[in-house]
C-alpha cells in the first residue's frame, strides 16, 4: 500500500468540499465515515449546496454541515437588482469559512466552484485529486493522483481519504431520516398495494431520458398487474411527468414535487423495487438496499452505477458511454431509445421474485 501523502492526526478541524451533484454526494458518504474511523477527534465538517443538504443532516460522522447557496447567488446575479445584496451574502459566506478556521481541507470535487471554497477557508494542507479540471490543483498543497478508469466514484473518493492516511474505508452510506418524515412517507404511500414499485424518469441530461410513452407502457402494465406504482421527481419534472401520465388509468401515485430529500429517502426505504435512468435518487435507493432497475445510456454504470441489488441494462453502442449531455450522433439517442419495454419488465419480476423468495418484500 502507498504511503500517505500527508497524516491528519494534528487537525483539529476537517472539511470535506463535495457540494454537488445529490448522486456525487451520496457516493461520497464513505469518506465521511471513513475519516471517522481514522481520526475520531478530529471534526470533520462537509462544505455541500443547498439541493442536496438534506442528506448529510445529522451525520454520526460528522461535526456540522456548511451550505453554501451557490446555484441560488447565481440566479439573483442575473438581475442587477439584487446584485449587491448577492455579492454581500457570498462575502459573508467566505468570511465565515475562514473565521471557521480549518486545519485541512479535502477537494472531492476538483472543480473551479470546489478551488473557490478551497481557497476561502484558508487552510494550510489542502489535499485534492492531481487530474482536478478548471484549474483545480494549483490552490491544492497535496495532489492525489486519482485511480486509473474505469473505477466506481466510490473507490475514487476513498483514494482520497487514504492519501490522509484513512486506509480502512467504511463502505456505509448513512442517510438519517427524521422520525416525523418517517410518518409523512408511511402516510402518502398507505394507499398503494405491494409491491410497491417507484418509477423515476427524471435526469438533468436530455441523453439520460427514457421515452415517455416506455414509462408509460411500463406504468400501465405494472398496474394491471396488481403493483403499486408510485411516480417521483422534483417540481421541474412536473409537465414530463403529466405527459407520462397522459392516458394512463387506473393512474399511478404521483409524488413529483411533493417531497423533500428526506422524505423521498423514507419512501424509498419503505418500497419494494425501484427503476430509474441514471440519477440522484437512484443512488439513494441503491444506498438505502432497495434493488434498482437502472437504465444507462450516456453515463458509465462501471463509474457511477448502483451499488448493491439490482440490474443495470445499457446498450453496448460504439459512442457509449460517451458521458456528453448532448446526443453526438444526429440527436438520435439511440442508447436510451434501444433499451426496450419487454427488458424492463423483465428485470423488474425478476428482481422482485429474487426478494421474494429471500423473503424480504416489506409488508
Amino acid at each position: 500500500m502507498a504511503s500517505p501523502l500527508v497524516r491528519l492526526d494534528g487537525a483539529r478541524k476537517v472539511l470535506l468540499i463535495k457540494p454537488s451533484a445529490l448522486g456525487d454526494v451520496v457516493h461520497a458518504l464513505p469518506v465521511a465515515a471513513t475519516l471517522h474511523r481514522r481520526y475520531p477527534h478530529t471534526r470533520v465538517d462537509w462544505l455541500v449546496e443547498e439541493e442536496a443538504a438534506e442528506i448529510l443532516r445529522d451525520h454520526p460522522a460528522l461535526g456540522g454541515i456548511v451550505v453554501s447557496g451557490r446555484k441560488r447567488w447565481g440566479r439573483r446575479m442575473r438581475g442587477p437588482a439584487q446584485l449587491g445584496r448577492t455579492l454581500a451574502e457570498i462575502g459573508r459566506f467566505a468570511a465565515d469559512l475562514r473565521r471557521r478556521r480549518y486545519d485541512a481541507v479535502l477537494d472531492l470535487q476538483g472543480l473551479l466552484k470546489s478551488a473557490l471554497y478551497v481557497v476561502a477557508t484558508g487552510a494550510p494542507i489542502r489535499v485534492g485529486f492531481a487530474e482536478g479540471r478548471e484549474g483545480a490543483p494549483w490552490v491544492l498543497t497535496h495532489r492525489v493522483p486519482a485511480p486509473p478508469q474505469p473505477v466506481h466514484a466510490v473507490e475514487r473518493y476513498l483514494a482520497l481519504a487514504a492519501a490522509v492516511d484513512a486506509t480502512e474505508p467504511v463502505r456505509t452510506f448513512h442517510i438519517s431520516v427524521p422520525a416525523h418524515e418517517v410518518r409523512v412517507a408511511q402516510s402518502v404511500l398507505a394507499a398503494a398495494p405491494r409491491p410497491r414499485i417507484v418509477l423515476h424518469p427524471f435526469a438533468r441530461w436530455r441523453t439520460k431520458l427514457w421515452e415517455p410513452e416506455h414509462w408509460r407502457a411500463v406504468a400501465r402494465t405494472l398496474l394491471a398487474e396488481g403493483a403499486g406504482v408510485i411516480l417521483t421527481g422534483s417540481q421541474d419534472d412536473e409537465s414530463l411527468a403529466a405527459a407520462i401520465l397522459a392516458g394512463l388509468d387506473p393512474l399511478p401515485l404521483s409524488l413529483v414535487g411533493r417531497l423533500s430529500l428526506t422524505q423521498l429517502t423514507a419512501v424509498l426505504r419503505d418500497v419494494d423495487l425501484m427503476i430509474s435512468v441514471d440519477s440522484g435518487p437512484m443512488h439513494i435507493a441503491a444506498a438505502v438496499g432497495t434493488p434498482v432497475v437502472a437504465l444507462f445510456g450516456p453515463t458509465d454504470p462501471r463509474r457511477t452505477g448502483p451499488l448493491g441489488p439490482g440490474r443495470v441494462l445499457r446498450r453496448e453502442l460504439p459512442c457509449s458511454p460517451c458521458l456528453q449531455r448532448r446526443c453526438q450522433i444526429d440527436d438520435t439517442y439511440r442508447c436510451m431509445r434501444d433499451l426496450t419495454v419487454t427488458e424492463v419488465l423483465d428485470a423488474a419480476r425478476h428482481l422482485l421474485r429474487t426478494r421474494a423468495r429471500l423473503g424480504e418484500t416489506r409488508q
